[in-house]
């Protein structure tokens, strides 16, 4: 008895050693067969699903870049897009006041480096010393992050201060500083002089 307990005792890391082979070998398969079958796949199904998403991008020097916060986002593996309920999207440039972007929805695909605001788009530049708070609404709204442009052919409407901008469409780009508006009414008020 004592004889086959050792022998036993002897077996049980070569046992354990199989099992595991056989084991991996099988997670190798599951895996492989699940790969081909998700690059094979052309279904729009999401693999990650959060509740109050909340992220950052740094720049070149480690600065916080832009900010993106959601009650809820979807990604979808198929197309690199995450789609975003409830949007709160926050600028932060060197030496300008931050810039939100608030809206319903919005999506951002990935390979595209774009993100397009839907819903209730509420864009809002704080004030400085020198400038009044700039707030520009429209019903939807694209932001290429890279080129720094973003555009809308939906109607706008710009506040800045007590003066209002109208428009058909917009496009603007923050690297040239220049603003195109299509069809664009002006309400401007000129500073009093003392």
């Amino acid at each position: 008895m004592a004889r086959i307990t050792q022998n036993i005792e002897a077996l049980g890391p070569l046992v354990i050693t199989l099992l595991m082979a056989l084991v991996t070998g099988w997670l190798w398969r599951v895996v492989e067969h699940s790969e081909v079958n998700s690059v094979n796949s052309k279904e729009h199904k999401p693999d990650i699903l959060m509740s109050h998403f909340m992220a950052q991008q740094l720049d070149e020097k480690g600065r916080v870049h832009y900010t993106l916060n959601a009650h809820q986002m979807t990604h979808y593996p198929d197309d690199s897009s995450s789609y975003f309920n409830h949007v709160l999207f926050t600028t932060f440039e060197p030496k300008e006041p931050p810039v939100t972007v608030q809206s319903a929805h919005a999506v951002r695909f990935d390979n595209l480096d774009k993100i397009i605001f839907t819903g209730d788009v509420v864009v809002t530049r704080r004030s400085t010393i020198d400038q009044p708070t700039t707030i520009l609404r429209t019903q939807t709204l694209t932001v290429y992050l890279k080129k720094g442009i973003g555009e809308t052919d939906q109607p706008v409407v710009i506040t800045y201060g007590i003066n209002i901008l109208t428009a058909a469409s917009m496009k603007v780009n923050t690297n040239t500083k220049i603003a195109e508006f299509g069809h664009a009414k002006a309400t401007y008020y000129p500073k009093k002089s003392h």
